[in-house]
């Protein structure tokens, strides 16, 4: 395994990875402050655009990046099974949303709620896989270019 993973540039390689989670987690914010609604799965507050919530998103964006670098240290498949959890609960919380609201006004209540979680789950599981496949190409990378 330790052969995917190239030294080169790895703090700026970290950087890249925190950065998409963080814009996963700004995504997952917008969405709730959208539909007025609690995060139930990260944080079971309410988030609204103010000092404390960029605040706070900016202080769990910086304890990402430092266990990022210190599970790198310590084991390059631990690191990729770390991402791998924080970005499926992301997922699975915009999915939960996107579930309650989108896609239940998008199909105009016209499928059983369960039918519109399951669809709603297979499309940010997808989502998922392909950001994590994205995650893997950014760590194998060579170079920045």
């Amino acid at each position: 395994m330790s052969e995917l993973f190239h030294p080169n540039l790895i703090l700026t390689k970290l950087v890249i990875i925190t950065f998409i989670e963080l814009l996963i987690f700004i995504c997952i914010i917008l969405l709730k402050s959208s539909y007025k609604e609690k995060i139930k799965i990260i944080v079971p507050i309410k988030f609204d655009i103010t000092i404390l919530s960029i605040s706070l998103t900016i202080l769990l964006s910086l304890l990402v990046l430092l266990l990022n670098f210190i599970i790198f240290q310590y084991s390059e498949l631990t690191f990729l099974i770390f991402n791998a959890a924080i970005i499926s609960i992301l997922y699975i919380e915009m999915g939960i949303v996107l579930s309650r609201n989108f896609f239940t006004k998008f199909f105009d209540d016209q499928l059983p709620k369960e039918i519109i979680y399951f669809i709603g789950f297979i499309l940010m599981i997808n989502a998922g896989y392909f950001t994590i496949m994205f995650i893997l190409r950014i760590i194998k990378a060579n170079s920045l270019i």
